[in-house]
């Protein structure tokens, strides 16, 4: 097999709230596809505003996107901002953003920003990625759907344009570069296992001690990881799950029926995120401290809780949810803001039949 890569074009920012979709090849197997969104932003403001950008702004221009084959089968569903940040688990280091000239909530024209993202088909980390390619050729179709979302999506809801007065964000231009990472020469009658990733999204009104997600389960449902995303007004947070280590440990439980997969304080886990995929955070603080003060700045990944069930890599370490009553998390929560949320992203891997 020979690796190939190609660029296959952009899409256009087609207005707030539109869908739009890009047909994707289908001569050889995908390894990824790679996006990178360039977007031109002005950020009309006024005297004593406060709030600032969403993390990993522009990226919140692209509120959704489906890689969808065969018409009706929806293989990936995420959205950009946290496929971004997943990169980072998966690969250890973001890819590239530039977004200097949106810090802050102050007037700001022209701003060119550019954020990148990767939507893999290998599955990072695994001894074996090759084995859960995407066979294009075996499709009908294959189309990358994208809902496209507004300027002020880039903002968090503190920002006063997000409560609809004076305060806006125009979109001068924006557009979504795409590149396919392929495999030629793949040997005839090879199989691949069908690498499924989903979300959901579950409101948390008030404290509960015993917050309830169920997750789908059933024949042929093999978890690879479970990632939680907390979000509050906007913004990552850790407040949701909050930890100061003395009084606050706020837990994560993964079971099924009596049968646990994970009991862990959430900011636990999120130490062991950081050593295992080798994340480096400096990004809460600018200036100085950021830059130099090192020894206060071995942070973790805010509002990002990674369960993996392939630590060394082996696919076969998969939760496989086959034979199981139920699957759900249940976590101890707090209710920092007007609008928090846990989006839950999880991985599943559907293997291909045995041979005889």
């Amino acid at each position: 097999m020979k690796l190939h890569k190609r660029y296959l074009g952009c899409m256009n920012w087609p207005g707030a709230n539109q869908m739009r979709s890009f047909e994707i090849p289908r001569n050889y197997s995908l390894v990824a596809l790679e996006f990178e969104l360039v977007a031109k932003l002005t950020r009309a403001s006024t005297a004593g505003d406060g709030g600032g950008p969403k993390d990993s702004a522009p990226a919140q221009l692209i509120a959704s996107m489906d890689l969808i084959a065969n018409g009706s089968d929806t293989i990936k569903h995420t959205d950009f901002e946290t496929l971004h940040r997943k990169n980072e688990i998966q690969f250890g280091v973001r890819p590239r953003i530039y977004s200097a000239g949106w810090i802050g909530y102050a007037d700001a024209a022209d701003q060119v920003m550019k954020v990148a993202a990767r939507m893999s088909f290998a599955m990072p980390n695994a001894i074996r990625e090759p084995d859960t390619l995407l066979d294009t050729a075996a499709l009908s179709s294959l189309d990358l759907a994208v809902t496209w979302g507004a300027g002020i999506d880039t903002m968090d809801d503190t920002w006063p344009g997000a409560g609809g007065s004076a305060e806006s964000v125009t979109v001068v231009d924006a557009k979504l570069h795409v590149t396919a990472i392929e495999y030629i020469g793949v040997p005839a009658g090879t199989t691949f296992a069908l690498w499924k990733e989903s979300w959901m999204r579950k409101e948390v009104t008030a404290v509960n001690n015993a917050f309830q997600i169920k997750l789908p389960y059933g024949a042929g449902m093999n978890y690879r990881s479970i990632l939680l995303k907390t979000h509050s007004d906007g913004n990552q947070v850790d407040t949701i799950i909050p930890y100061n280590g003395l009084a606050t440990l706020n837990k994560i439980t993964l079971k099924s029926g009596t049968e646990i997969y994970l009991y862990e304080v959430g900011q636990l886990l999120q130490v062991q995120n950081r050593l295992q995929h080798g994340l480096q955070v400096p990004e809460r603080l600018t200036g100085a401290l950021a830059a130099l003060d090192h020894c206060l700045q071995e942070l973790v990944l805010e509002g990002y809780y990674y369960i993996d069930f392939c630590r060394d890599g082996r696919l076969k370490e998969m939760l496989d949810t086959s034979f199981l009553s139920d699957l759900e998390l249940v976590i101890e929560v707090a209710n920092p803001g007007d609008a928090d949320f846990i989006d839950v992203y999880y991985d599943q891997l559907f293997l291909p039949p045995k041979k005889a």
